[in-house]
C-alpha cells in the first residue's frame, strides 16, 4: 500500500482517491503518476480489509473499485463499502463492460482502453469525476 507523507501531501482541495485493486503493478504506476500531480491525493492497496480500515480513519472523495483477475471479490467489497459509506462514491474501474447486474452497485464505471491507440489514464478519468 502507498500513502503519500505529508511533506508530498497535496493541497487540500485535491480530490482524495482510495484505489483497490488485485494488480500491484497497475496501483504502483498509477501512484507514481498520482505523485507528479496536484489534483489527486491517491491511496493505493490490494488489500480490502485495510481498504476499509481506511475508509473508517477517514474520508474519501472517490472509492475506485478495479480488479480483473477478482471482479466477483471486487463487487463484494463495494458492496460492503456501500453499506457501511453510502455517501462515498464508487467507481469501477473495469477492462470491459460485464454485461449484467454487477456494475448496479457502483456510481460510476470507467473502461480500461488498452486498443493500441493508447490507454487512458485512471487519474484522467477521476478528474472528469469532478467537472
Amino acid at each position: 500500500m502507498r500513502e503519500p507523507d505529508d511533506a508530498t501531501r497535496p493541497p487540500a482541495e485535491a480530490a482524495r482517491v482510495l484505489y483497490v485493486d488485485d494488480d500491484q503493478l497497475l496501483l504502483d504506476l498509477q501512484a507514481d503518476i498520482a505523485a507528479e500531480r496536484e489534483a489527486i491525493e491517491l491511496v493505493t492497496t490490494t488489500d480490502t480489509d485495510r481498504a476499509k480500515a481506511l475508509l473508517d480513519d477517514r474520508e474519501f472523495d472517490y472509492v475506485v473499485v478495479g480488479g480483473k483477475r477478482t471482479v466477483t471479490a471486487a463487487c463484494r467489497f463495494a458492496r460492503e463499502v456501500r453499506a457501511a459509506h453510502p455517501d462515498t462514491p464508487l467507481v469501477r474501474y473495469d477492462w470491459e463492460a460485464s454485461g449484467d447486474d454487477v456494475d448496479a452497485v457502483f456510481d460510476s464505471v470507467l473502461e480500461k482502453q488498452v486498443e493500441a491507440t493508447g490507454t487512458v489514464q485512471l487519474l484522467d478519468r477521476v478528474r472528469w469525476l469532478d467537472d
